[in-house]
């Protein structure tokens, strides 16, 4: 009985010291410096290098979409060469292939599998894909731009008259003009919202930034637009990968 409550009390006093050393070291921890927002043209600068230097991608990605009305995912491999290649195919249960989407220039070829669907020709007369893989077909060419950072026409960056946080500015491309915010720590954007004045506005966020192939570059991409909200995660990424031609090439034979 003695043995036993001598025990406890050391126990106690080992407890007690324990969160003890810790209070300690909390209390003299270095504090955490955040990096300073610096000068727009840093950040153009790095936004314009990046994007000269990414010709292109491979990648299992998840894609997420949730609307007012409803919720959904999918997972596929796509690969995308800039600045007008894209490869998509998305698979069901047991890896069963669902929809192969192929995109080369301004032709683009899709099939739908559960339904029997396809068509090959340009992209201006593309009917349009299934609901459940709500992509336009015009949007196609933004999303190109969107993956590797490809802001289209000459980039401009400047402090707003009113800037709302540290690290926010005013971009303006030939998309329009936008409210954009830089993580400063990798330099590149985290979130852009606008065009201003624009009939239809939308939002990208640009998240889990990694170095892959010496280059530091989003592993995780958001597109909202109306009550449109899609997430694309990248679960593995290559980049600047050797991606043979015939990838790209519009043959839904299979």
């Amino acid at each position: 009985m003695r043995n036993s409550s001598v025990l406890s009390k050391t126990l106690s006093l080992g407890i007690v010291g324990f969160f003890f050393l810790i209070f300690q070291a909390c209390v003299h921890a270095p504090p955490v410096r955040k990096k300073a927002c610096r000068a727009p043209a840093v950040y153009k600068e790095a936004l314009s290098g990046l994007s000269s230097a990414y010709h292109s991608l491979s990648g299992t990605v998840k894609v997420r979409v949730e609307t007012d009305k409803d919720k959904f995912s999918f997972t596929g491999d796509l690969y995308a060469r800039a600045p007008d290649k894209l490869h998509f195919d998305i698979f069901g249960f047991l890896h069963r292939p669902r929809f192969i989407l192929i995109k080369r220039g301004g032709t683009i070829a899709w099939k739908d599998f559960e339904s029997g669907r396809t068509y090959t020709g340009p992209i201006e007369a593309c009917p349009g894909f299934p609901a459940r893989f709500p992509f336009s077909p015009l949007f196609l060419k933004d999303l190109m731009r969107i993956l590797f950072l490809d802001f289209p026409g000459p980039l401009a960056l400047r402090i707003p008259e009113e800037p709302k946080g540290p690290c926010r500015f005013l971009m303006t491309c030939r998309w329009g003009r936008f409210d954009v915010t830089i993580d400063p720590g990798v330099g590149l954007p985290v979130r852009i919202e606008g065009p201003k004045g624009g009939k239809t506005p939308f939002t990208l966020t640009f998240g889990d930034y990694g170095e892959i192939s010496g280059l530091v570059v989003p592993r995780r991409y958001g597109i909202t637009v109306g009550d449109v909200e899609m997430t694309f995660d990248f679960k593995t990424l290559q980049v600047n990968p050797a991606i043979p031609p015939e990838v790209f090439v519009p043959d839904l034979s299979r």
